[in-house]
């Protein structure tokens, strides 16, 4: 098999497969073989009572997993396994460096080893909590410290300067809530050119969420981990003045504050450079399956807040692609095959714990050898969420996809702890294992089979199931990523990595046509949908019903439009708070930072001159269109859109009513509003988005649950923003992937049918999918 013919041909999943997974000159089959462990490398390295025929027909299971495209394990594993002799590498995508001391010495200690950890291709997390505040006293030439956020920019520098084979190191810094310097914390990033190359996030409590709510007081200090009595909060006159008290044990620092305007301050700079993120810490050290052991603290998270772990700790990273256990996709019969994903289960988590027993030497630091090797924590995660409810016919984040996440996570939850079970009877529990500790997690479900199982045996980890972003694999993979939704069905992807330079793709999600292959059907159906059309509050449930059944975090994205408002954001910390979530981090439209992922056109043209308030433009015959026939409430529904043909801008739009559709002086009141705005210099996504706010109508709402033939939307408005992005798409696609539109070739509304093919020169030519193509030779123009 080649790398096209496993990944459909498609450019983007070639290159991440061949650019960062392949070794030199390595074969997809030969790449197979290593990653599955079918070496003798490997087998020396794991611990199994399996002779090597045996294990190499264990390694034959996972290995077709992986072709079937039903599990995969995360990056750093597919691009180092079975290459240990050849290079210094780890198989962890995942670390947390001990939080540094209060002392220079530490600081650039924890610097030097989240260097040599960035060198061996694994990202860091590092919580500056225990260093003192600014302007604090020291005993050295400087008289006062910088406090933590002086500090930020040499971690920020050292990700930046340590390479990772064309990738540069990830980096989480976090600092807890309670910190006097939280304030500068938060503000940190609002200068663009500063600590450039980190994530940040702050670790709030239940206090301090309490405190917001009942827009009370709340007490800042230093040390951060002191009780503080409500009399101490009482007896600071003033808000937002550090004072410093000498203690027996040292000197202590304090500021009040108001919690609500703080929290308001977090909501804002959040919404301006969609930094920092929030970690609920309480949750976070509470419901897993060591929060009841006293012996065990998280020291911080991995960068993208998936992975909790004690100081040194490491997770290896494996996904499961939901999407490919549907069965019968896009009929009523479609169902999830719970006996196949059970198997996967079984195999993804034994092929993990082998990963980690072959890796155990090869970790930069030994504190975190021994740190792995006492805890044992994995990460086995899922992707295709969004895909797995469209072949399902699931609207992601309606009540019935709420259910079916829940149904399918209590299997992989549960069925992830037996099997953990199942190797600690095998070989033993990982060696910080505490019975009475473990049973009573609030994590273990109430299983009398798995309690007794834990009981006799113990579990061969302390930590089992995560949530990756899985941008990488998922992309490749073409699948959507992680817990997501679909970011939208055609995107850019701008990458650095894979050319070691800027790189811009255009991506497509296959699961629109495979719908419309399987179906037959062009207009897709409302449970289409992309991260712009669901609410927050949807995202939020999606999320809790996750996170009920993963021991460790979730990496998820709550993507906004550019009008949403610092009140909207801060409601979603509320709620997300509220509904038992370990963090969440959201992505404003249009927000001071670029984003990876981006729909716009960011190629405008050097001469473009914005138009002048009330200026309207006025519209040549020179445009080219395209037809949708929508299917509304009240009957059929035709949109034509007319584009520039140079910059897919849209010019005009008409609406016309079918033999049974609506009210036509509405459509055509409409279609000239439409036109209007475009004419008057607006971009289509802000008219795309007003239409889109037009609410849901009373018929088209009964036809969508009787008759299941309306068209996205919820009512004519909505529908009609939907065919327009559509049609834009398509029209940017040709434009960027075609020579110019001949207007005499090409009618503006119908497909070129009259058009000869240069390839065979039959006249069968016709336009889909935003490209010309011929249906006999198989001749395409974007080829």
């Amino acid at each position: 098999m080649t790398p096209e013919q496993w990944l459909n041909n498609n450019k983007l999943s070639i290159d991440i497969l061949t650019k960062k997974y392949l070794d030199d000159g390595e074969l997809l089959d030969q790449w197979f073989d290593r990653i599955s462990g079918m070496s003798e490398i490997s087998y020396s390295s794991i611990k199994t009572e399996l002779t090597y025929s045996e294990y190499l027909e264990k390694c034959k299971e996972l290995r077709q997993q992986i072709v079937d495209k039903k599990f995969i394990f995360g990056g750093r594993i597919l691009a180092n396994r079975g290459l240990q002799n050849k290079r210094k590498v780890t198989f962890s995508n995942c670390y947390v460096i001990a939080p540094p001391e209060d002392n220079l010495e530490s600081i650039f200690d924890t610097n030097k080893e989240t260097g040599k950890t960035f060198s061996y291709g694994g990202g860091c997390g590092n919580d500056l909590s225990n260093l003192r505040p600014r302007d604090a006293e020291v005993h050295n030439a400087a008289k006062t410290t910088c406090g933590p956020v002086g500090f930020m920019d040499l971690f920020s520098q050292t990700t930046a300067t340590i390479g990772q084979d064309g990738r540069r190191g990830a980096l989480m810094l976090s600092l807890d809530v309670r910190h006097p310097d939280i304030e500068e914390f938060i503000d940190c990033k609002t200068d663009l050119n500063r600590v450039n190359y980190a994530n940040i996030s702050v670790r709030v409590n239940d206090e301090f969420m309490r405190a917001v709510e009942n827009d009370s007081d709340y007490l800042l200090h230093w040390p951060y981990d002191m009780d503080i009595s409500e009399k101490e909060i009482e007896a600071i006159n003033e808000y937002d003045k550090l004072i410093s008290v000498e203690t027996a044990s040292g000197p202590v620092y304090l500021k009040k504050v108001k919690a609500k305007r703080l929290f308001m301050k977090l909501a804002e700079n959040n919404w301006r450079t969609a930094e920092p993120g929030i970690l609920y810490w309480d949750r976070i050290s509470n419901y897993n399956l060591l929060g009841k052991d006293p012996n065990f603290e998280y020291a911080g998270v991995n960068p993208c807040a998936e992975e909790p772990l004690p100081a040194y700790g490491s997770c290896l990273l494996g996904s499961i692609n939901l999407s490919a256990f549907v069965v019968d996709p896009f009929t009523e019969n479609a169902c999830v095959d719970t006996e196949e994903l059970s198997k996967t289960v079984i195999i993804a988590v034994s092929a993990l714990n082998d990963v980690l027993d072959e890796g155990l030497t090869l970790h930069p630091l030994k504190q975190q050898q021994e740190t792995v090797r006492n805890w044992r924590q994995i990460g086995l995660g899922i992707m295709g969420l969004a895909d797995m409810f469209i072949k399902l016919g699931i609207k992601y984040g309606s009540q019935e996809s709420i259910w079916i996440t829940e149904d399918i996570m209590k299997i992989i939850s549960s069925q992830a702890i037996v099997v953990s079970s199942e190797l600690a009877a095998l070989y033993g529990p990982y060696p910080k294992f505490n019975k009475e500790y473990i049973l009573k997690s609030e994590f273990i479900p109430n299983n009398q089979f798995i309690k007794d199982s834990i009981e006799q045996f113990g579990l061969r980890n302390s930590q089992l199931l995560t949530c990756a972003p899985t941008g990488s694999i998922g992309t490749m993979f073409q699948i959507s990523t992680g817990v997501e939704p679909n970011y939208a069905f055609e995107f850019e992807r701008k990458t650095i990595s894979l050319n070691n330079k800027e790189t811009k793709y255009k991506v497509y999600a296959p699961i629109v046509e495979e719908y419309k292959q399987m179906t037959g059907n062009e207009t897709l159906p409302n449970y289409f949908v992309t991260s712009v059309d669901i609410n927050p509050e949807d995202r939020i449930k999606i999320q809790a019903a996750l996170q009920k059944y993963i021991d460790a975090s979730i990496s998820s994205t709550i993507n906004l439009p550019e009008e949403t408002t610092v009140e909207q954001v801060a409601k979603i910390y509320m709620d997300a708070w509220k509904n038992g979530l370990k963090g969440v981090t959201i992505w404003r439209d249009k927000c001071e930072r670029e984003a990876i992922l981006s729909t716009g056109n960011t190629n405008q043209s050097e001469e473009h001159v914005p138009l002048k308030r009330g200026e309207i433009v006025k519209v040549n015959d020179n445009c080219i269109g395209l037809k949708r026939t929508l299917v509304t409430g009240c009957g059929t529904l035709h949109c034509e859109a007319f584009f520039d043909p140079k910059t897919g801008e849209l010019l005009e739009t008409y609406l016309s009513k079918g033999s049974k559709g609506g009210c036509n002086n509405y459509m055509i009141g409409l279609s000239r509003m439409i036109s209007l705005a475009a004419r008057g210099g607006l971009g289509i996504d802000a008219i795309i988005d007003q239409l889109k706010s037009c609410g849901t109508c009373p018929s088209y709402a009964v036809r969508t649950a009787t008759q299941k033939d309306t068209s996205l939307g919820s009512c004519c408005p909505v529908a009609v923003a939907n065919a327009l992005k559509d049609m834009s798409v398509a029209i940017k696609h040709q434009i960027e992937c075609c020579e110019p539109i001949n207007q005499d070739e090409i009618s503006p509304t119908t497909n070129p049918s009259n058009a000869e093919c240069p390839n065979c020169h039959h006249k069968t030519l016709v336009h889909t999918n935003g490209c010309i193509s011929c249906p006999d030779c198989g001749w395409t123009k974007c080829d």
